[in-house]
């Protein structure tokens, strides 16, 4: 059962979220990709995580980030976004028990990365993080360091992101 929210940035900004799944369990926290490239909390990978983590017991909060669907606020490259995030850990830990855990794809992995730096959270998943910054584009993960376990799952063929250059992040 998928229930529509709104929630708020830690700068003020309403944002579009949904939250599925029922329990008591860890709630995962999802960040999509690159707004500008078209990302949304409805991106096909993030719909496919959603489903197997609810399958599993898990609550997912999805929302989109600002400027992008009902969000307030103009979409930028990350740094903005990282209150937007933040924001949707405060909503998560409101909506019940359990630990967190905050997760993203692309742009989204690292804003989550960005996060998992200064939030408490029970873990961290990046899916193809750009670890560094491209002008006009990302912010990457200027040089957070995540508090909380992480994965970082990257496809050795992967086009926009570096595998190598994940592999050597991750491995400071």
């Amino acid at each position: 059962m998928t229930s529509a929210l709104t929630i708020r940035s830690t700068d003020g900004l309403a944002l579009e979220a949904q939250l599925d799944g029922e329990g008591t369990g860890a709630t995962v926290v999802l960040c999509h990709p690159h707004p500008q490239m078209g990302g949304t909390m409805n991106a096909p990978l993030l719909l496919a995580l959603r489903d197997s983590l609810v399958a599993q017991g898990r609550r997912v909060l999805r929302f989109n980030f600002r400027g992008i669907g009902g969000s307030e606020g103009t979409s930028g490259t990350g740094d903005d976004e990282v209150n937007d995030a933040r924001g949707a850990i405060e909503a998560a830990r409101d909506l019940g028990e359990g630990p967190i855990v905050v997760a993203g794809w692309s742009f989204g992995a690292a804003v989550a990365i960005r996060v998992a730096a200064t939030e408490d959270v029970a873990a961290c998943v990046a899916i193809a993080p750009p670890i560094a910054s491209k002008e006009g584009v990302t912010a990457g993960t200027a040089g957070a360091v995540p508090q909380a376990p992480t994965l970082v799952v990257v496809g050795a063929n992967d086009r926009q992101v570096s595998p190598a250059e994940c592999r050597d992040w991750a491995e400071r």
